[in-house]
């Protein structure tokens, strides 16, 4: 049987069905499962790039410059001293930073509480971060060429997500008010149930809601945190520091390439070879 592709497709690497006014007539569709198709396509675009999944704040967005975290910090740890933990304990922890501190307060929590316990008192003090990331969700803005490199990625039929240790309900609002939504599968946000980074967890659910086999992906994030998350799960991991970032530790967390900016991505994504 011949075979040919319809001319409005030659060369096309990313396809979009539900916008075409009358399905191709492919008779071996009916027999091709959504990830053959994806795997067609994907040689059409000639990425071994299959999947993305970003960091939020200071990768996307800039809501860290809108966030009072000195104030939630405090707050945090007067929760957890609350909630009955050892206030030698939450000192301890708190002096590692907020988001270390959340990390190390939970694996304490686990270990001496049933788990419907531990994610009560967790989710409380994640409930706290949320009432202050809430109020920078309207002033943040895109990180400079975030918007034209998910173009970009769209168009070469790349699947893409967001694992964040921002609230699940703040970076939905935030990707909702700046358009971005719509580019993004899968958003997996803080949660009680799963470790943040530098732990992987966020970000192989957020491969696996993508139907994307990690190994085949990249991790692009700001941050130490999410550059070892990645490296401990053996993703290859593109660092884009932001001020506060230094490259000297990018690189020793792992970091596979240090960019500049988003704008540098497609080109980052087009040479790499897995």
């Amino acid at each position: 049987m011949t075979f040919m592709r319809p001319p409005s497709l030659i060369g096309t690497a990313y396809v979009d069905f539900s916008t075409l006014k009358t399905p191709p007539s492919w008779t071996f569709l009916e027999i091709l499962n959504k990830r053959t198709l994806r795997c067609y396509f994907r040689w059409m675009s000639a990425l071994d790039v299959e999947g993305v999944v970003f960091d939020l704040d200071a990768t996307l967005v800039n809501l860290g410059g809108f966030v009072n975290w000195r104030e939630a910090h405090k707050l945090a740890v007067q929760a957890y001293v609350e909630e009955g933990c050892p206030r030698s304990l939450v000192s301890r922890c708190s002096e590692k930073g907020l988001f270390s501190m959340l990390n190390l307060m939970r694996d304490e929590l686990c270990a001496t509480l049933p788990q419907a316990d531990a994610e009560r008192v967790q989710g409380k003090v994640y409930d706290i971060l949320e009432t202050f990331e809430a109020r920078g969700v309207s002033q943040c803005q895109l990180m400079s060429g975030c918007f034209e490199a998910l173009v970009w990625l769209r168009e070469n039929g790349v699947r893409m997500g967001v694992a964040t240790s921002n609230s699940q309900s703040v970076a939905e609002q935030i990707l909702e008010m700046n358009e971005l939504r719509h580019f993004f599968i899968a958003v997996v946000g803080r949660s009680p149930g799963l470790r943040m980074k530098p732990h992987p967890d966020q970000i192989l659910v957020c491969f696996e809601r993508l139907d994307v086999d990690s190994r085949r992906g990249v991790v692009v994030g700001d941050s130490v945190r999410d550059v070892e998350a990645a490296k401990s799960a053996g993703i290859y991991a593109i660092a884009v520091p932001a001020h506060f970032t230094k490259r000297e530790a990018l690189e020793r967390a792992g970091a596979d390439r240090i960019i500049d900016g988003l704008w540098e991505l497609p080109e980052v994504l087009s040479d790499i070879r897995f």
